[in-house]
């Protein structure tokens, strides 16, 4: 059996008076030997009903041989065995701190302690739309399987939670000429100094002419710009991007000032490859957030220029794989976002249904009011368009 006893902090004023004295707020610990087994721990609580809760728990762990996994460590664990971009792991630590916050929250220690219930009220805490909802949730789902595989909770609830009826994601509308122009000039008049303007103009060259995501942006390295040519592979998905360097990106290339802190010997165009490279994400991020506030472009993000890029590229004839060659992207994601600007498949849609409409009415000829009436009408002496013809008279007013 467990026995509680307060461990009293050097400044209790009751420290004198032994462990069995609990009526002060030192923490609680439990000491005792279950099936032959020394147990000496702390409790994690002050509160004495708690403490008692969570020493049951521990007996119950102790007899049934069961593993027991805190929220905390659980979390903790899942977050080490993940293998994922610095920004998939980002959202990774988010999720699973604001779950942690939850359960302390909730007074839910244990994994195994968590209920469908729980998960509701965690849902209800988070004021979020639909498409958010479900990419958390997939997190959690994700958390729940990598639990139950090692046995440290034996219901599945976050497979249980109801995933959101298909969110759908705002569209976004490529950038016009006139709106890009508006980018490049507050670009050019960003900032106090030349350093930031020359550093903001070359990431909207970089982001206009290749789409590239900003994280590939701010990575890139002078190895990379070869000739007349760039290419590298995309950080998120590995996918392999090549294309031709632009007189306007190779002459903004040309302009950039070696980055803040860097050494003589600089990889980076941006960088200066001190620190994570998240952080300098980051500060890019917000700088062209300034940009764009400057321009009063209306919802103008960095992620609408490839949209653009792709949107062009569709229009003028290029074909899905074209387009997702362009973006280092994969097909079906460029097919999902980007098909109602491919002029191929809206004139393959168009060849489908005039061949429906063929089959279904006839053809042109049949529809014109001079044609021949078919044999089987004069037979049978229908009227075209009316019906049968009648053979007595007809009182016109009432037919």
């Amino acid at each position: 059996m467990l026995d509680l006893y307060r461990r009293h902090l050097p400044t209790c004023p009751h420290k004198e008076k032994g462990r069995a004295y609990r009526k002060c707020d030192c923490p609680l610990h439990c000491d005792g030997d279950v099936r032959g087994q020394r147990i000496r721990q702390s409790l994690k609580t002050t509160n004495y009903d708690r403490a008692r809760r969570r020493m049951a728990e521990l007996e119950a762990e102790i007899e049934t041989g069961k593993v027991r996994k805190s929220v905390t460590d659980a979390t903790a664990a899942f977050i080490a065995a993940q293998d994922a971009q610095p920004t998939t792991m980002h959202k990774y630590r988010r999720i699973m701190n604001r779950l942690v916050e939850f359960s302390k929250s909730a007074d839910v220690d244990q994994v195994d302690a968590f209920t469908l219930e729980h998960l509701d009220r965690y849902k209800q805490s988070r004021p979020i739309s639909p498409l958010t909802w479900q990419k958390e949730l997939q997190t959690l789902r994700g958390f729940w399987d990598f639990r139950m595989k090692r046995k440290w909770c034996e219901a599945d609830i976050a497979s249980d939670m109801k995933m959101p009826k298909e969110p759908k994601a705002k569209p976004r509308e490529p950038y016009s000429d006139e709106e890009i122009f508006r980018i490049f000039e507050a670009a050019r008049t960003y900032g106090l100094y030349d350093y930031e303007r020359k550093r903001a103009t070359a990431m909207v060259h970089l982001l206009a002419a290749y789409g590239l995501r900003i994280g590939d942006v701010v990575r890139l390295r002078r190895d990379q710009v070869k000739g007349d040519s760039i290419e590298l592979y995309a950080t998120k998905k590995g996918k392999h991007f090549m294309g031709k360097l632009t007189p306007q990106v190779t002459e903004a290339l040309s302009a950039l000032p070696p980055p803040k802190g860097a050494t003589a010997d600089c990889p980076y165009y941006f960088w200066n490859g001190n620190g994570q490279a998240l952080h300098a994400v980051k500060v890019a991020i917000e700088g062209l957030r300034a940009v764009y506030r400057k321009s009063g472009v209306e919802n103008a993000i960095s992620h609408r220029f490839r949209h653009t890029l792709a949107t062009n590229i569709l229009v003028n004839g290029g074909t899905i794989e074209d387009a997702a060659n362009a973006l280092g992207d994969d097909p079906a994601i460029v097919r999902k976002h980007y098909a109602k600007f491919c002029q191929e498949l809206q004139r393959n849609a168009q060849t489908a249904m005039d061949k429906v409409h063929e089959k279904r009415f006839g053809t042109s000829a049949a529809h014109n009011e001079k044609a021949a009436p078919k044999a089987a009408i004069v037979e049978h002496k229908l009227v075209p368009k009316v019906g049968v013809e009648p053979t007595w008279g007809v009182n016109p007013g009432r037919f």
